[in-house]
């Protein structure tokens, strides 16, 4: 970047605010790597004796080890690491420190946890009444299911979502390993730009209650709607539409080849049959028009994958675009890191770990402007920032920081 640009660049949006983080697994790492994208400071705060986010395979080079985990690294991009004993009286002390000093607190340990180690949001504001407290839990903090604990399966069993998917005749399926911490990611990251910037206009923090139930249940309007309406409950129809047709994935030339195609009007209908060379579809009556080919889906889908099946998955993407119908191939992970679109996004970033080692991931999935370019660095070796979180920020001598690591309260 030469320096007239870099000088007219404004810094990035969360530029000097600072975020305590105390979550786990995948929902609130998702939600904070990107907040720390972003510009905020973010201070990771783990255990150094029970790791658990790290010890979750893939390992780089198939090596085990504390800073190696694909799924740690991959979620924890931009990161400020320390190692704190929770449990410890003095080790909560130190939060408490860390809170006086953050913008916003997140944690989603299990309901009434963070209370009992007396690091709640009512014990936290007394040491920083501005603070953005936010808590992160399968169900939410009150209600019948306040006490309930659950990962992304549960949730996405609880919501209904697995009950609406799967192929017709079948049973429910799960939609997506973790579909629930990312959809409930993104909906974290909006929670707290919007308690942040009214925090910066008011000088009044909050405390925000996210249910990854609820927000899961945002993605499936339809089904909601249609049986509050109706009384009509959903049946499981595998990739077909109630409106549209054909509508699905359809196999393509090739081991494991695929390409989705939704055709959503009568003229787009006319554009496939030409572009596939079947003039003969359009004087089916069978194929007619939409409802005559939704009514006759499994035909018309055993029809439209036999032309596929004849020509690679981009080749149809390619005539179908061309001709204005929606269709793209389905592609795997490293497909996906080699799409030219994506790259010359600069969606696509590699990231040089000191024991992963250099990798390719996704970056931020939007531009803003003439705000200052995000710099992607790696997630923080295990307890990589404790000299700087305990020695800078919180101004404890060399003697104190080492008694409390002889006392494992720094672990």
């Amino acid at each position: 970047m030469d320096a007239e640009r870099s000088a007219a660049l404004r810094p990035q949006p969360l530029k000097g605010v600072r975020i305590l983080d105390l979550g786990q697994v995948i929902l609130l790492p998702f939600a904070t790597r990107w907040l720390a994208w972003m510009g905020a400071e973010v201070i990771l705060v783990e255990s150094g004796t029970r790791p658990v986010q790290r010890v979750t395979p893939p390992f780089a080079y198939g090596r085990r080890g504390l800073n190696t985990g694909a799924r740690f690294n991959t979620l924890n991009f931009n990161k400020t690491g320390c190692t704190l004993n929770l449990k410890s009286p003095k080790g909560q002390d130190l939060i408490r420190k860390l809170a006086a000093q953050s913008d916003a607190v997140v944690e989603n340990f299990s309901s009434g946890t963070m209370q009992r180690l007396g690091l709640g949001y009512e014990e936290l504001r007394k040491v920083n009444p501005s603070l953005v407290y936010l808590s992160a839990s399968a169900f939410g903090q009150t209600g019948e299911w306040r006490d309930l604990s659950g990962f992304h399966s549960a949730v996405n069993a609880f919501s209904g979502l697995a009950d609406i998917t799967g192929y017709e005749g079948g049973p429910p399926r799960l939609l997506g390993a973790v579909l629930p911490d990312t959809i409930g990611g993104m909906y974290i990251t909006l929670a707290l730009l919007v308690a942040l910037y009214s925090r910066r206009r008011t000088g009044e923090g909050c405390y925000v209650d996210f249910s990854m139930l609820e927000g899961l249940l945002s993605v499936m309007p339809q089904p909601i709607i249609d049986y509050t309406l109706n009384g009509r409950e959903p049946a499981r129809a595998g990739n077909r539409d109630a409106a549209k047709a054909p509508h699905g994935i359809y196999r393509c030339k090739g081991d494991d080849r695929w390409v989705a195609i939704s055709v959503t009007s009568q003229d787009e209908w006319i554009a496939l049959c030409n572009q596939a060379c079947r003039r003969d579809w359009l004087a089916d009556p069978h194929f007619a028009d939409e409802l005559a080919r939704a009514a006759h889906g499994r035909e018309l889908d055993a029809a439209v994958e036999a032309w596929t099946r004849q020509r690679t998955a981009d080749e149809v993407t390619r005539l179908l675009q061309q001709a204005g119908i929606a269709a793209g191939a389905a592609l795997d992970v490293a497909e996906l890191l080699a799409d030219p679109h994506l790259r010359a996004r600069e969606f696509v970033v590699e990231v040089d770990h000191p024991e992963a080692g250099p990798r390719k991931t996704v970056g931020l999935p939007w531009k803003l402007g003439n705000v200052a370019d995000c710099r992607y660095t790696h997630a923080p070796l295990l307890g990589e920032h404790n000299r700087y979180v305990f020695g800078e920020l919180l101004a404890l001598s060399d003697d104190e920081i080492r008694d409390l690591i002889i006392e494992k309260v720094i672990e």
